[in-house]
């Protein structure tokens, strides 16, 4: 994937979609300029997932996180409080 920037205003995805398709496939993604501003980004499907699989990780490493400090209760003083001496 290449990480130089691309841009296409909104009136190149209406009047030439395949070309903005293609060019957004080969790098992976792209910034759509509304008004000269960047307005929204077009991304490769693969690209979104693995965004989103690094999203869902770094939620993992936080949720563990809180829970590192928590008190903690040997399994059996758990198994004597709720399942009693066997």
């Amino acid at each position: 994937m290449d990480t130089n920037i691309v841009t296409f205003s909104v009136s190149d995805l209406r009047h030439d979609t395949t070309k903005v398709l293609k060019e957004t496939l080969n790098r992976g993604f792209a910034y759509l300029l509304r008004h000269s501003k960047p307005e929204f980004a077009l991304v490769d499907i693969n690209y979104l997932q693995s965004l989103r699989e690094a999203y869902e990780d770094y939620l993992d490493m936080l949720e563990f996180d809180k829970t590192v400090n928590l008190k903690k209760v040997p399994l059996g003083a758990h198994k004597s409080k709720f399942i009693g001496n066997k």
